[in-house]
């Protein structure tokens, strides 16, 4: 299939004068999770994971991604005619010079790039005088026959008992910081920001409660918001004061930008589209290309959102032990004709979430696996792909919900049985870096990057480590991976603040073998102990699997944290589990012995 898709994106390409083209895993909102109208990546290639870029030339093909998705990649690719890369601007620039000649052009949809992200590109290519052309329409849509209707499910109002401050609040203190850079408007390029300053969630994009938005915030506090006509109802109308004006065509934010006499606009050049930044050159509107402001004070939760959090997980932690307890009786009653695979886990999982307070909607794609499969970093379980879970061997499950009131993503490694002996000794090294993560107090102004080697300290002591950060930001009833701050080996200079949510997730992988990872939610908060010194609070309630510690490798303080996490996870979730959890809670969480 994949061979005549090819076939027919080049017959388009050679209609529309370009003898390459650039195909992101994103859409013109630049949102990691997108709606099925913009899967080009996956319907092209059949990678279906959260970031990549395939490159398509009259020949060859190729499809560019980082060690998350190594593996996955290798077997969703499998023998189609698509040459695997490492996912980077150089090495991407590296396969173009090879391919293409002096004169000839590689396209690119303007849309769903940003200039930053194009930058190196288009260096490397104008030394060679090949040109980065961008396309009026894009030819995989040309192509793409069936492609699913662009979402525009219903807007809502998002109240004021999850975000702790009203929608004109937020607007009059975003504006203010307008003013003080003498710009006349911000340009609010994705759904997550309208989300956040307007206090409306929706269900247009899988896994993030939004509706597909942009605006215009001016510096009064008034506002010009974009949401398709199918998405306004009478209660988001009396949502919005009349400050907020609301259009159903993208254009008319130019159109109000004219009308309100907008001649500088602050406009973040990451996320934010090369189209978008041409129309607003056209108008002769003068652009500063900033950070956007929004993206740091959502960062930072007030008290009722880590209150809200915290509720959330308490229900959440509930739902994932009620699994964790049913899940050798499952397996142990799997048989050939009725197994009990990676994907009846998940769907038992989902069920039990279902049944709390508030469930919206999973976080992302449950990572769900078994022996081998928990080895690869971001694996989607599929029907073809699922395997039969075993009384032995070892577990993965990587999973979050939606709920108004917070967002949760919790990592569980555990053993089914019998398990190979060095995994004991991998595991308990990974629980030693999220320890150190945990209980780590540091100055404040100290960035994501300055702590990172806390978590993979006690497996580089053995020459391990693993290929992916240590910790992303988590909204509020928004994205599972939100920022600006994260933890990890890459610089951000995003220093860690007090209401920011952040994973702690170290973890260890062999390939064909097994994964271990161990994550939870925690929030900064100052320190109660040292002036200046910010420190984490755990979010997540859930047990971490004694079976699988080798006691001896922990410090008596590391054996104390996890015996008093342990005894409030036993305390906070006996009340809202079934009996049958509670028997298991008591064990499962019993004191460490050496």
């Amino acid at each position: 299939m994949s061979r005549e898709r090819l076939q027919a994106l080049r017959e388009e390409l050679a209609r529309q004068g370009v003898q390459a083209f650039l195909v992101p895993r994103g859409d013109e909102y630049q949102n990691e999770y997108v709606p099925a109208s913009d899967e080009r990546l996956a319907w092209l290639t059949d990678f279906t994971g959260s970031a990549g870029m395939a490159v398509v030339g009259m020949e060859h093909a190729a499809l560019f991604v980082d060690g998350r998705y190594t593996l996955q990649a290798q077997q969703q690719i499998g023998d189609q005619p698509i040459d695997q890369e490492d996912l980077s601007q150089d090495a991407i620039a590296d396969w173009l010079c090879d391919q293409l000649k002096t004169g000839e052009a590689l396209g690119y949809d303007p849309r769903l790039h940003t200039e930053p992200g194009l930058a190196l590109l288009r260096k490397r290519l104008g030394e060679r005088d090949i040109a980065l052309r961008p396309l009026d329409d894009n030819p995989i849509d040309a192509v793409w026959t069936n492609r699913p209707a662009t979402p525009c499910g219903p807007a809502r109002p998002h109240p004021y008992t999850f975000t702790g401050e009203h929608s004109a609040d937020k607007r009059r203190r975003i504006a203010a910081l307008l003013a003080d850079k003498r710009a006349d408007a911000l340009w609010l390029p994705n759904p997550e920001v309208c989300a956040w300053l307007f206090n409306i969630r929706g269900n247009d994009v899988p896994h993030l409660p939004v509706a597909l938005a942009s605006a215009l915030l001016y510096r009064d506090g008034s506002a010009t918001l974009y949401l398709a006509k199918q998405a306004v109802g009478d209660a988001l109308i009396e949502h919005l004061d009349n400050e907020v004006s609301i259009v159903s065509d993208k254009r008319e934010l130019f159109t109000a930008a004219r009308r309100h006499h907008v001649a500088k606009v602050w406009v973040d050049p990451l996320i934010t589209n090369c189209w978008t930044l041409q129309q607003l050159r056209a108008l002769d509107i003068e652009l500063l290309q900033e950070r956007d402001p929004i993206i740091a004070a959502k960062a930072c939760k007030n008290p009722v959102e880590l209150a809200g959090t915290r509720a959330a997980h308490e229900r959440d932690g509930a739902a994932l032990c009620e699994f964790l307890a049913e899940l050798p009786g499952a397996v142990a009653a799997g048989t050939a004709d009725n197994r009990f695979g990676e994907l009846e886990a998940v769907q038992l999982l989902r069920s039990k979430r279902e049944q709390r307070e508030g469930f919206s909607d999973d976080s992302f794609d449950t990572i769900s696996g078994y022996g081998p499969n928990g080895a690869v970093v971001h694996y989607r379980v599929s029907r073809e792909s699922s395997l039969p879970i075993k009384p032995e061997g070892i577990y993965l499950v990587d999973s979050g919900a939606q709920y108004p009131d917070g967002t949760t993503d919790v990592t569980r490694t555990v053993a089914l049985g019998k398990f190979p002996h060095l995994a004991k000794e991998y595991f308990t090294r990974v629980l030693k870096g999220h320890i150190a993560i945990a209980t780590l107090r540091f100055p404040i102004g100290t960035c994501g990057e300055q702590i990172d080697a806390f978590a993979r300290r006690a497996l580089w002591d053995q020459g391990l480590d693993y290929a992916h950060g240590t910790g992303h930001g988590v909204g509020s009833f928004l994205s599972v991976h939100e920022g600006p701050q994260r933890i990890g080996k890459a610089g951000t200079g995003v220093p860690l603040q007090a209401g920011m949510i952040v994973s702690n997730e170290p973890g260890f992988y062999l390939t064909g073998q097994y994964g271990i990872r161990i994550e939870n939610l925690v929030f900064v908060k100052e320190s109660a102990e040292y002036h200046g010194f910010l420190e984490f609070e755990e979010l997540t309630l859930a047990p971490i699997d004694r079976a699988l510690i080798e006691v001896a490798l922990l410090s008596e303080g590391e054996r104390k944290w996890l015996d008093d996490y342990h005894r409030r996870v036993r305390e906070t979730l006996m009340p809202l589990v079934n009996e049958n959890t509670q028997r298991w809670l008591e064990a499962v969480t019993a004191p460490l012995s050496l």
